[in-house]
């Protein structure tokens, strides 16, 4: 009588099956994770840049829409004026922020990456994709850029908009 002899272990194909089929698993894990990595920062980005255009947003807010000084013909800021002098809306327009600045008008050093690029423009109230007169409506717009190191590109993260009518 003849014994079958059968063996007990793995023949060098299967073993090289499955070295291969978690090797190619193991890849794309690292590229998922990768991915990931990116989104997260690009959404951490993102949700930085909002909260800036906000806090622009904010530090209008208790200004008046016309120039208190009624002599005054000036569209942005006038001779002198800085920041914290700041006392109508249009001395916003055209002006960067880096380090960006809180809604107190604050500097926020540790934001030092980012900039906010403030333009006023006047609008017709009626239609407002429209050009219009000073003196009665205005798009603000607070675009956000980031630049992560000295020689790197400046990427625009975010534009925020919104209309300030005079009232």
């Amino acid at each position: 009588m003849r014994r079958v002899c059968r063996s007990r272990g793995f023949t060098l194909i299967e073993a090289s099956m499955t070295t291969a089929i978690i090797g190619i698993a193991f890849v794309a894990a690292l590229e998922l994770f990768g991915a990931c990595t990116k989104q997260n920062r690009a959404s951490a980005q993102t949700t930085v840049a909002m909260m800036l255009g906000r806090h622009v947003q904010e530090a209008m807010l208790s200004l008046p829409f016309t120039d208190p000084n009624p002599i005054s013909a000036t569209f942005g800021a006038e001779t002198g004026e800085t920041l914290a002098t700041f006392d109508d809306v249009d001395d916003f327009n055209n002006q960067s922020f880096n380090p960006p600045i809180d809604a107190l008008r604050q500097p926020i050093d540790e934001l030092a990456k980012y900039t906010q690029t403030v333009s006023v423009t006047s609008v017709n109230p009626n239609q407002p994709s429209a050009s219009g007169s000073a003196g009665s409506a205005v798009r603000i717009t607070v675009t956000i850029s980031y630049k992560s190191t000295d020689s790197a590109p400046v990427e625009r993260i975010y534009s925020y908009s919104w209309l300030r009518m005079n009232q």
